[in-house]
């Protein structure tokens, strides 16, 4: 089974450390899981078990509104714990919360992250 996931930031951001810090929480996140964590486009994001949008940093607003159209209700912000990823996943959210659609943060610990992922899959409440 997997896991797929959009990631959107900011090119101000330290490309390398990012890359870096996602591929960390994908392998912890594998590990706790056994689901495969990947990366794609999104054209596939529907294509797995569960859709993800990574906010890998501050900034990243503008490219979640270029997207945001052709994401399906609950949208799923997944974050890191810097580089200001949860303080645009919040602004993101309130956009979604304002426009009168579903939407989540997935935030904190990586084992909290993954329990979370795993009850939205049990429930079947990955996407409509």
């Amino acid at each position: 089974m997997k896991i797929l996931i959009y990631p959107i930031y900011s090119p101000l951001h330290n490309g390398d450390f990012m890359k870096r810090e996602t591929e960390r929480l994908l392998k912890s996140l594998k590990e706790k899981t056994s689901y495969d964590f990947l990366l794609t486009d999104i054209d596939h994001l529907y294509d797995g078990d569960m859709a993800l949008i990574l906010v890998e940093s501050g900034g990243s607003e503008h490219y979640y509104l270029e997207v945001k159209d052709r994401l399906k209700e609950p949208v799923y912000l997944l974050t890191f714990g810097n580089n200001n990823s949860l303080a645009a996943s919040l602004e993101i959210l309130t956009y979604i919360q304002n426009h009168k659609q579903k939407g989540e943060i997935l935030h904190g610990s990586d084992e909290y992250i993954a329990n979370r992922i795993l009850t939205l899959l049990k429930k079947g409440e990955q996407h409509d």
